[in-house]
C-alpha cells in the first residue's frame, strides 16, 4: 500500500473554511502521515492576500508545536504569465517546507489543443525558473488537457521535471492526471504526491482513489514525495 498523506489542503486564509490547527487536527485524525497547509497565492482571486502570508506562517507553526504528525508549511503558489512567473518571492520561498505551484489561468485560447499547448508553455517555465516541489492538479483547466498533446511533448516535460525534482500531484478533487501520464512519469523517475485539494476538515486525507491510482500503477513508496519531507 502506497503511504497515506495529502500535500494540498487549502485553508481560512485562501478559500478553506477551517483554520490550519483544526485542518492539522483532521489530517491526524484521518491516520495521514504528513500533511501540507498550502493556500492559494495573492494573485488568484480567492488568494491569501500579500499582508496576511506572514500570520498564515505563523498559525501553521502554531500547528506543527500541537500535532501529532509533521505539518508542512507550504502555498500553492500560482503562475501568472506565460513566462512562468509565480505570484510568491524568493524570500518567502525561503520560509517554507514545500512549494506547490498551480494553473489558474491561460490565454484566449480557440480549441483543447490550443490550450493544453498554452498550459505546456506555463508549466515548462514555471518548472524551469523555479525550484518546484509539486506541480498541482497536472494539466488540469476545466478538463483533462494532457490528451490533447502530442506524445513526444509529455515525455519531454516529464523528463524536466524529472531532471528539476519536481513531482507531479495525484489530485484527489479533479481526478487528474491519468494513468498513462503517471506511469510515464514512473518510467522517467518523477516523483509523486497526493493532494487532496481539501477547502474544509471533512475533506483532508481522503485519499482513498489516489491510493488505488497508485496501485494499479504499481507505485511504490519510493516513488513518492514523501519521506523527502520526513527526514
Amino acid at each position: 500500500m502506497p503511504a497515506k498523506f495529502d500535500f494540498h489542503v487549502h485553508t481560512m486564509y485562501s478559500d478553506g473554511v477551517g483554520t490550519a490547527a483544526a485542518m492539522a487536527e483532521a489530517a491526524e485524525a484521518r491516520g495521514l502521515e504528513a500533511v501540507a497547509l498550502t493556500d492559494h497565492g495573492p494573485e488568484l482571486s480567492v488568494g491569501t492576500p500579500r499582508e496576511k502570508l506572514t500570520p498564515m506562517l505563523q498559525d501553521i507553526r502554531l500547528a506543527q508545536e500541537d500535532a501529532g504528525i509533521p505539518v508542512l508549511a507550504g502555498i500553492e503558489a500560482n503562475v501568472v504569465d506565460e513566462g512562468g512567473t509565480i505570484d510568491v518571492d524568493d524570500e518567502f520561498i525561503g520560509k517554507l517546507d514545500i512549494l506547490v505551484v498551480g494553473i489558474h489561468k491561460l490565454g484566449k485560447a480557440k480549441d483543447s489543443v490550443e490550450l493544453a499547448r498554452d498550459y505546456l508553455g506555463r508549466a515548462t517555465h514555471a518548472i524551469e525558473r523555479h525550484k518546484i516541489d509539486v506541480l498541482a492538479h497536472p494539466f488540469y483547466f476545466h478538463r483533462d488537457l494532457a490528451p490533447h498533446l502530442l506524445p513526444e511533448d509529455l515525455e519531454n516535460f516529464v523528463r524536466l521535471a524529472a531532471g528539476r525534482g519536481a513531482a507531479m500531484e495525484v489530485n484527489m478533487k479533479y481526478r487528474v492526471p491519468g494513468e498513462e501520464f503517471l506511469r510515464l512519469c514512473l518510467h522517467e523517475g518523477v516523483k509523486l504526491s497526493i493532494g487532496t485539494d481539501a477547502h474544509t476538515t471533512g475533506e483532508v486525507g481522503r485519499v482513498d482513489w489516489a491510493l488505488g491510482v497508485l496501485q494499479r500503477i504499481g507505485a511504490r513508496r519510493e516513488d513518492l514525495i514523501l519521506d523527502g519531507f520526513l527526514r
